[in-house]
């Protein structure tokens, strides 16, 4: 998908971070952008902020825990802007404890906005990219919990790694439509964000790797070189555990 400008996106957990760096992005390539985000207050603020650079943007306050709101916010894009080109699903959030210390509650609460919010955004953009009937690109952000195993993150590790599941069915899914729309999961290392204000790099970095990504398709998008070591480790250790298979006896 090369040409973004008048190309339309949106963007979930827009109002600050990695979703916010996004939009810019996104405005700064002359796209028309949704911002969504359940901080009403920071939202008007980042909506504010782009419409002062001159982004043809839109605020919408949602919550992706809820199926039916992430539903209005797609239909809300199309009705503001007359199509959606490029969905980014990016909202998070994460806790930290021992896996089996974690309270039922705890689980839910990152499971149900980092995975649910993923499906959610997949079951109501896709649809619309689709009927579009224009080049698309959807944009699943997950994390380097996607590839490595991180102690007393278990909610997050197991949502993350469910969305570069997810990511690579809907991808398999659009090829076997002949559907012109890309899917990439974005999997940064230590981003400097509300949620992680002491991370290692700009969101700024994961933004550029994006537009790229959406410009050159590509599947599997790292943004830094954090944890390479431990990810090429943990990729090769399952590789390589396939010749320890004990053969059945016949």
């Amino acid at each position: 998908m090369q040409m973004l400008t008048g190309r339309v996106a949106v963007v979930t957990g827009a109002a600050s971070g990695i979703g916010l760096a996004i939009s810019e992005a996104f405005v700064g390539e002359s796209m028309s952008v949704v911002l969504a985000d359940i901080d009403a207050g920071l939202l008007a603020e980042a909506v504010t902020r782009l419409e002062t650079a001159g982004g043809n943007v839109h605020g919408i306050v949602t919550d992706v825990r809820d199926a039916e709101a992430v539903d209005r916010l797609a239909a809300g894009t199309v009705e503001r802007f007359g199509a959606l080109h490029v969905a980014v699903n990016n909202a998070g959030i994460v806790n930290r404890g021992l896996s089996w210390e974690l309270s039922l509650a705890d689980w839910e609460r990152v499971l149900d906005v980092d995975l649910w919010g993923v499906i959610h955004g997949v079951r109501a953009f896709v649809p619309r990219l689709l009927a579009t009937g224009e080049e698309g690109h959807v944009v699943n952000v997950a994390s380097m919990a996607s590839v490595t195993a991180l102690s007393r993150l278990g909610p997050y590790a197991v949502a993350k790694h469910g969305v570069l599941g997810l990511s690579d069915v809907l991808r398999a899914e659009l090829v076997e439509l002949g559907a012109p729309i890309g899917v990439s999961v974005v999997m940064p290392g230590r981003t400097a964000t509300r949620m992680n204000p002491v991370g290692k790099f700009p969101a700024i970095a994961v933004a550029d790797n994006v537009i790229d990504a959406i410009r050159r398709d590509r599947s599997y998008v790292f943004t830094d070189s954090d944890s390479t070591a431990e990810v090429e480790h943990r990729l090769t250790s399952i590789i390589r555990s396939r010749d320890d298979v004990v053969q059945h006896r016949s």
